[in-house]
């Protein structure tokens, strides 16, 4: 029997003990608690091998019905299996604090899984909306199979640690259009993430589309503020020509009035020239806006990049950008 096994045995006989003569705060054990107890220990007892996930809800169910923290190991052991990481260090923390009679074997290997544990957990932070959905967290090893758990009804927000890898999170509701989040999580890490569910056949909102800022990109946004500005200055220095020319030409100097003339007219067409330039430069940045960005910022900067969103108002539509570095 496995040290682990052991850990199952020695509770069941601490809550046996429980339920007699004891201690005046002592919690009292129900039948139910103690029912909800022996399943779980039956079905880490498995011959086919040990059913945490079930066991994990007949301890839950037990320590929900009696809180006594002499449950809180096991609730531990199957979170840990389970990849609940945060359970996990919350159940071992409370049971290594609460209770008092733990053989020195077991604390040392539990405060050992405790320290592994709070060095690689991967914080989620989920803000989640409308409320009532129901989160899927799928990971993916390099080898073996997919480890699955489901969180929720979720009411607005949820903080979950995870296991280090690929994860693949699903968020669900009826009536709503599914949310699918691929994300490679590293170990000590917080994420967050603001995910919003469409109705089922009901009106989207803009589209919003995140772009990266590319050194073409700059290039283009560097050509057409420079063409602009130089369209701005030789338009400025053409109007003035044509003041000069109108006071000018009065029959007094008819050779530098015509000078004045050509000057304008040049400045003129080097403004035409200019306007057209920033106007082509506009129209290369946006497209490389969209053909030049990355698909995905990278981890733990959800919101970085800029992000380009339709708009309307008053005076008629627009491209809206915001964004971060």
């Amino acid at each position: 029997m496995t040290s682990r096994h052991c850990l199952a045995i020695v509770i069941v006989a601490a809550i046996t003990l429980a339920a007699g003569p004891a201690a005046a705060d002592a919690v009292k054990i129900t039948p139910e608690a103690r029912k909800h107890f022996e399943v779980g220990v039956a079905l880490l007892e498995d011959p086919e091998g040990a059913r945490h996930e079930e066991a994990y809800r007949a301890f839950k169910a037990a320590y929900q019905a009696s809180p006594s923290p002499k449950i809180l190991g096991n609730i531990g052991l199957c979170a840990m299996k389970l990849e609940r990481d945060s359970e996990a260090i919350e159940a071992y923390t409370r049971y290594l604090k609460e209770v008092d009679d733990i053989e020195a074997k077991e604390r040392t290997q539990i405060e050992s899984d405790l320290k592994t544990l709070s060095a690689s957990v991967v914080t989620l932070q989920l803000s989640i909306s409308p409320a009532g959905a129901t989160v899927i967290d799928e990971r993916r090893p390099v080898k073996g199979e997919a480890v699955v758990n489901r969180y929720g009804p979720v009411e607005g927000k949820l903080s979950i640690g995870v296991r280090a890898g690929n994860h693949h999170i699903t968020v669900e509701k009826d009536g709503h259009e599914t949310a699918i989040w691929e994300l490679e999580a590293a170990p000590g890490k917080t994420v967050s993430k603001t995910i919003t569910l469409a109705k089922e056949g009901g009106e989207q909102p803009p589209p919003s589309t995140t772009v990266r800022m590319t050194v073409p990109v700059w290039i283009g946004i560097g050509a057409t503020v420079a063409a602009a500005a130089g369209a701005a200055v030789t338009g400025g220095l053409a109007l003035s020509k044509q003041s000069a020319f109108k006071d000018g030409n009065d029959g007094s100097d008819p050779a530098a009035a015509q000078d004045i003339k050509d000057q304008g007219e040049m400045l003129n067409i080097v403004t035409d020239v200019l306007l057209g330039t920033a106007v082509l430069g506009a129209g290369v940045t946006t497209i490389l806006l969209f053909t030049t960005g990355g698909d995905e910022p990278s981890e733990g900067t959800d919101d970085a990049g800029w992000h380009l969103s339709p708009v309307a108002g008053p005076g008629g539509a627009a491209i809206m950008a915001w964004g971060s570095f």
